[in-house]
């Protein structure tokens, strides 16, 4: 995470990239945005979502 979290200009992105990927990286026999939200806890997939579609990041900082 430490090479992407530089590229969320607010901190609540970067906590939803972490669930995100904590959940791609689990053992989740079915991965979308409910069930990863229900395995870290969120009560609903909206913040998966936004990140999803409609965060705004910088791909190109921290780039090297």
């Amino acid at each position: 995470m430490g090479r992407i979290c530089c590229r969320f200009g607010r901190v609540e992105p970067r906590r939803r990239a972490e669930d995100l990927v904590l959940g791609l990286a689990s053992d989740l026999p079915i991965k979308n945005c409910w069930t990863i939200a229900e395995h870290v806890g969120a009560a609903r997939p909206d913040g998966l979502q936004h990140l999803l579609g409609k965060a705004v990041w910088d791909h190109d900082r921290g780039a090297r």
